[in-house]
């Protein structure tokens, strides 16, 4: 039963891939702001569960404070991709 789960969700990445590969490049572009925009959607989710008194500014303000944070980690190259023997 795994397996066959494991296939159907194989086939189903498979076909999301050639999808994404097949779009135009317009299109693919769209996709960032729109993938960004969730992000910042789940985000605001868990910082309004994480300070449920919060307003809407204030959720905004964190929100915000977090994004630079990344940024600079980003920046700064705090984190790196580990290189992998195969």
């Amino acid at each position: 039963m795994e397996k066959d789960i494991q296939a159907l969700a194989d086939a189903i990445y498979a076909d999301k891939v050639r999808r994404a590969r097949a779009a135009p490049l317009t299109k693919k572009m769209g996709w960032g702001g729109e993938l960004f925009m969730e992000v910042c959607d789940r985000m605001r989710a868990g910082i309004r569960a994480q300070f449920p008194g919060s307003d809407a500014g204030k959720v905004e303000e964190i929100l915000r404070t977090r994004l630079k944070r990344l940024k600079q980690i980003q920046d700064h190259g705090i984190y790196r991709k580990l290189e992998t023997q195969e």
